[in-house]
């Protein structure tokens, strides 16, 4: 397994643990530097720039209804 592999693992498993805790869904986008997390919540209508790089989402898991 190469650096690149398991930094998108590590992202994505992120993006898994942090969709637990949300609404919205939690991206993983990537970058020229490696990979960042982007939560639809924080940034509302993503730009179409961030969308091409989108390499995972995990779907928010959090719902307000009882």
């Amino acid at each position: 397994m190469d650096t690149d592999t398991i930094a998108l693992d590590e992202k994505t498993l992120e993006a898994e643990r942090r969709s637990y805790h949300s609404f919205f869904d939690v991206h993983v986008v990537r970058t020229e530097d490696g990979y960042i997390l982007i939560e639809e919540g924080d940034y509302g209508e993503l730009p179409m720039h961030l969308i091409d790089d989108i390499v995972y989402t995990a779907t928010g898991k959090m719902d307000d209804e009882y």
